[in-house]
């Protein structure tokens, strides 16, 4: 007996909220709000775009790690530099260095003129920097 009380008492609330689903409205999109949607258009809406009044940044190294996007060679501090493969902590302080001393890299291949980097360390740092334009 306990046992089909028990039940009930669980399910009795399952079957009242079906009914009350109705009652539910999702939350009305703010005013001046392009939603973001893809393909079929949601039952409510999950953001709105960016727009004027959230002006866009660029992305932050530590963003562009996460999201396994290039750093750019010139910009980078040596802290996110130090995360690429084949360089160290060392050889990104000694990147940036160079950077302050002898100005900006053209291209990634610059890369060399570092003390301690050759042919093998460049070919594994390639696909993690970038140089952007000024």
């Amino acid at each position: 007996m306990a046992h089909r009380l028990a039940l009930v008492v669980a399910l009795v609330p399952l079957l009242l909220a079906a009914p009350s689903r109705g009652w539910l409205r999702p939350a009305p999109r703010p005013a001046g709000c392009a939603a973001v949607t893809r393909g079929e258009p949601p039952r409510h809406w999950l953001a709105c775009l960016p727009g004027p009044a959230w002006p866009s940044r660029p992305l932050a190294d530590e963003e562009r790690l996460l999201l396994g996007l290039p750093l750019d060679l010139n910009t980078a501090r040596p802290e996110a530099l130090a995360f690429v493969p084949g360089l160290s902590r060392r050889l990104a302080v000694a990147v940036a260095a160079d950077r302050t001393a002898r100005g900006r890299f053209e291209s990634v291949d610059d890369l060399r003129r570092v003390g301690g980097i050759g042919e093998r360390r460049l070919a594994q740092a390639r696909g993690a920097l970038e140089v952007a334009p000024p």
